[in-house]
C-alpha cells in the first residue's frame, strides 16, 4: 500500500463534499473549497478555491452521479472567476472540480458570507 504524504493525509481526513450537501445550496451562495493537486515529483499540495454556486443537476437514475455548475477562482492566482463544475460520484464519495487551471478533488473548507 502506498504511503500518503502529510498533505494527502490531511485532505483525506476532511469530510467528503457530497451532492446531498450541495443540493441544499442556493444559487449565488459562495463557498471556500480546498483542492488537492498532485505534483510531478510525487508530492501533493492544497489550494484554496472560492466557488459561487449556480445549480446542481443529477446525471444518472437513482441520483448516483451529479454535477454542480457555478464559477470559481484559485485564491492564490486567479483574479477573475471562470465557469466551473464539480463532478460528484456517490459510489466513490468524491467531488472533482473542473474548469480552472488546476483541477482535482475538492472538499468544503467553510461556508462564506452568502449573497
Amino acid at each position: 500500500m502506498m504511503e500518503l504524504s502529510p498533505v494527502s493525509e490531511q485532505f483525506r481526513e476532511m469530510p467528503s463534499l457530497t451532492a446531498d450537501e450541495v443540493a441544499e445550496w442556493k444559487a449565488g451562495q459562495s463557498f471556500s473549497l480546498v483542492l488537492l493537486d498532485y505534483l510531478p515529483g510525487g508530492g501533493s499540495a492544497l489550494f484554496d478555491v472560492d466557488y459561487i454556486h449556480r445549480e446542481l443537476t443529477y446525471r444518472t437514475a437513482g441520483q448516483k452521479d451529479a454535477v454542480a455548475f457555478g464559477s470559481a477562482r484559485l485564491l492564490d492566482g486567479d483574479k477573475e472567476y471562470r465557469e466551473a463544475r464539480i463532478l460528484f460520484s456517490r459510489p466513490n464519495q468524491s467531488a472533482t472540480l473542473r474548469g480552472l487551471v488546476l483541477e482535482g478533488n475538492v472538499k468544503l473548507r467553510w461556508r462564506n458570507v452568502t449573497s
